[in-house]
């Protein structure tokens, strides 16, 4: 592999500083490792992405290796400042040192990791906006859910997770889901109650390019990396959605986004494909979200579909977003966008904003 340029480094760098920045309040412990990097004027902790497919070349990849190597050896030092790993014991001065060490005695197996793994945090809080976005317009035919960049598939089961969704102004609150099913939580500004109503689901099948198999305990351990350490509460949600699916009849098949839409064309006519992706478009080349765009449009000119994103508008400018929120270029702001065909006819609704990891929902006015 060709070496990466200074230049290429060195962007790195800033990417690492804008990121840490834009998660200090939300994930205070990753917030310093991304400074630690970008102060690195050797690049040595830079470098460990070399090996990173350059669309994989982010921060977010480099920490879960590192997670995922912290959750294997959590007695290491710098395990002690994890709290995904048990109560932090280690003096955060000694966070600089401990993490340097660290790596530079994993450092072969982080570039393993990042050069044939990508980040797939499957969170289910998003389920909760699925919901809302599948609940805008009834379906009056039964639902094939296609989830492309599905990662473990544990969104498949949007419809079954116990959502409960309250005003941010105190003056409603209504649930929807199976009882007993893991519980979601999202805040809604709106002083309407929402439409929780999403008609039945009858098939559920997940594609991804490298899908986790959540009945490995190493493999979905890859899933646990992802998430940030001191998010403890994604952490839980996300090995109650794992306990929840493998008591189901779980469909996660291997293919990249555009070769998993030959399953629309396998739908059978009595039933309404709906394709989602969540936080998925923005880990594709340009041209392929072009290409994948303009499949789907292809598809809906002979059969109705329903497609359903929540993506970063600031990544992935090829896709359809508001005009005022695509100009902000803001990397926490993520876009919901619902597009249906209905006997060849096209309709695209910009439904709102949401937080990154499903928290709240700001419906578009």
């Amino acid at each position: 592999m060709p070496a990466t340029s200074s230049s290429a480094h060195e962007a790195l760098r800033r990417e690492f500083a804008t990121f840490g920045e834009s998660v200090r309040r939300r994930a205070p412990l990753y917030a310093t490792l991304s400074q630690l990097v970008a102060d690195d004027d050797s690049n040595n902790l830079i470098a460990l992405l070399d090996s990173a497919p350059p669309t994989q070349r982010r921060p977010v990849l480099l920490f879960a290796a590192i997670h995922d190597l912290v959750l294997e050896h959590s007695s290491s030092d710098l395990a002690r400042h994890y709290p995904s790993v048990g109560t932090p014991t280690a003096n955060a001065d000694d966070l600089a040192r401990d993490a340097a060490a660290f790596c530079a005695e994993h450092a072969d197996a982080i570039r393993d990791i990042v050069a044939h793994r990508h980040t797939q945090t499957n969170d289910i809080s998003r389920s909760a906006i699925l919901r809302l976005a599948c609940a805008v317009k009834h379906h009056h035919s039964p639902l094939h859910l296609i989830d492309i960049g599905c990662s473990g598939g544990l969104n498949l089961y949007f419809d079954e997770y116990f959502a409960t969704y309250h005003a941010e102004d105190g003056s409603w609150s209504s649930s929807a889901g199976l009882p007993g099913a893991p519980q979601l939580s999202c805040g809604v500004r709106s002083n309407i109650p929402v439409d929780l109503e999403v008609g039945t689901v009858v098939n559920r099948v997940g594609f991804d390019p490298k899908p986790i198999d959540i009945f490995d305990d190493t493999a979905s351990r890859w899933l646990r990396a992802c998430i940030w350490p001191d998010q403890l509460d994604r952490l839980e949600r996300l090995d109650e959605a794992i306990t929840w699916a493998r008591r189901r009849d779980h469909s996660v098949q291997t293919a990249d986004a555009l070769a998993a839409l030959h399953e629309v064309e396998l739908v059978p006519p009595d039933a309404l494909p709906l394709i989602v992706n969540s936080w998925v478009l923005s880990y594709l080349t340009a041209e392929d979200r072009v290409a994948y765009r303009n499949r789907i449009d292809d598809i809906g000119r002979s059969r109705d579909l329903t497609w359903i994103y929540l993506e970063q508008p600031s990544t992935t400018a090829e896709l359809e977003h508001p005009v005022n929120i695509a100009a902000t270029a803001r990397d926490d702001i993520t876009s919901v966008t619902r597009i249906d065909w209905l006997s060849g006819a096209r309709t695209v609704q910009h439904l709102g904003v949401m937080h990154p990891h499903g928290y709240w929902f700001h419906p578009r006015l």
